[in-house]
């Protein structure tokens, strides 16, 4: 490898931002950020490693002539621009190819930093109604869902939006959404007596904040050793959780309802089966919108919503919702690492949030608190175990299939620098 020469100034600037930027963007896991970094500081003969804490991280750069520099950075993980992720990656690819010194590579990030979405507000504003909308048909297949799953996503994307522009309601913002969208859908749509009962009419607008992928992240980060951070995500997942339901608690108080209204009831399907199939095109739109993902990138995050469910529906048909769930992201991480190598693609977290989202299982979770709440304690067994029993599924199936993906592409690499070394 050709080392730049870069002043160890420069260097130390752009790992603390690339630092930054990492620990940010790191709502999704934390596996491959001390890698991240690594591969940043070797260009210019530096290496770096890290210590992570979900909120915080400590690097060690130790510089060609011996010289370390210690450092610490604080951020909030958030999942809010998908564009940023795609456009660092590029930069990384650039860094590592030895086209830009550390200075013009900082340069170059903290431009990055201070893009502005490539979105209006009212084009999110629609994309979280169209996630909503989209979503609505795997939970209950029939018109009022997808009706009620509109206005209540409306009311989601007013508050979820306001939440952004608004520090101080950012804590509380999945507390003060649930809230909102329970007001509007126990007092106006009279969800106390929806199939399947109010919740599972409301998860659809709740989806955008409830955190079936942090849960995974969590669980997947604890298997792989990381016990701080996955035990710290893990806790602030229990959090939002535990705010959504207090929402739909609190709404179902303020409304009339009550909270014997929570149980859930049988519910009916009226929507054609195409439906249910085209319904993922408005979800993946409205996804991208939403996280502001890069418009080339909606195509990459669709396969993945159309492999992650087209597994799962076959092999849980077959051999049950565990299996299916676990094939799904077995199939869909090895997918995501295999494709994320091309340098055409976006980064493995793009190719596969699409379908993490469809086998999210943050709705079994509120339900069963919600549920609880309401005094039916059995149902609310149930709906815990089922999201225990799917969790542990997904989140296997995640590291396996990252796993395998990590493996045939370490053994193509080692095969590749063969083939050079034996042409020399």
């Amino acid at each position: 490898m050709t080392v730049l020469p870069s002043p160890n100034a420069d260097v130390d600037r752009l790992v603390r931002r690339a630092s930054k930027f990492l620990l940010r963007n790191s709502s999704e896991g934390t596996f491959d950020l001390q890698a991240t970094l690594g591969r940043i500081g070797a260009p210019y003969g530096a290496k770096v490693e890290a210590m992570i804490t979900m909120e915080g991280l400590t690097y060690v750069i130790t510089h060609a002539d011996g010289s370390q520099q210690v450092g610490a950075i604080h951020a909030q993980p958030s999942l809010e621009r998908l564009d940023l992720i795609s456009e660092f990656r590029v930069l990384t690819d650039h860094i590592i190819d030895g086209k830009l010194s550390a200075d013009a590579a900082a340069d170059q990030l903290e431009e990055l930093e201070r893009r502005r979405s490539p979105y209006p507000w009212w084009a999110r504003f629609l994309g979280v109604i169209l996630f909503a909308a989209g979503f609505a048909p795997s939970m209950q297949a029939n018109w009022r869902q997808l009706g009620a799953s509109v206005i209540l996503g409306a009311v989601m994307a007013a508050v979820y939006l306001l939440g952004e522009r608004i520090a101080m309601l950012r804590t509380m913002l999945p507390l003060l959404g649930s809230l909102a969208v329970g007001v509007v859908g126990f007092g106006l749509l009279h969800e106390a007596h929806a199939h399947g009962g109010p919740v599972l009419v409301m998860v659809p607008a709740l989806f955008v904040m409830i955190p079936g992928d942090f849960l995974c992240a969590a669980a997947a980060e604890i298997a792989v050793g990381q016990f701080t951070v996955g035990t710290i995500r893990l806790v602030q997942s229990v959090f939002v959780l535990f705010q959504l339901a207090a929402g739909v608690i609190i709404a179902a108080a303020i409304t009339g309802a009550g909270t014997h209204s929570l149980m859930q009831t049988s519910t009916v399907s009226d929507l054609p089966w195409i439906v249910l199939v085209v319904a993922w095109v408005p979800f993946t739109i409205g996804m991208a919108l939403t996280f502001c993902a890069r418009a080339k990138d909606a195509g990459w995050l669709l396969l993945g919503v159309y492999v992650a469910w087209g597994v799962q529906l076959l092999v849980t048909w077959a051999a049950g919702d565990a299996a299916g769930t676990f094939t799904s992201a077995a199939v869909l991480a090895l997918m995501g690492v295999v494709l994320s190598q091309s340098r055409k693609s976006p980064p493995s977290l793009v190719i596969i949030l699409g379908g993490v989202f469809v086998l999210t299982v943050g709705s079994m979770a509120l339900r069963g608190i919600t549920t609880a709440a309401g005094g039916y304690l059995i149902q609310s067994l149930h709906d815990m175990t089922d999201f225990a029993r799917v969790a542990g599924s997904l989140s296997l199936g995640l590291i396996v299939g990252t796993s395998i993906g990590v493996a045939l592409i370490s053994k193509r690499n080692i095969e590749v620098r063969s083939a050079i070394s034996a042409e020399r």
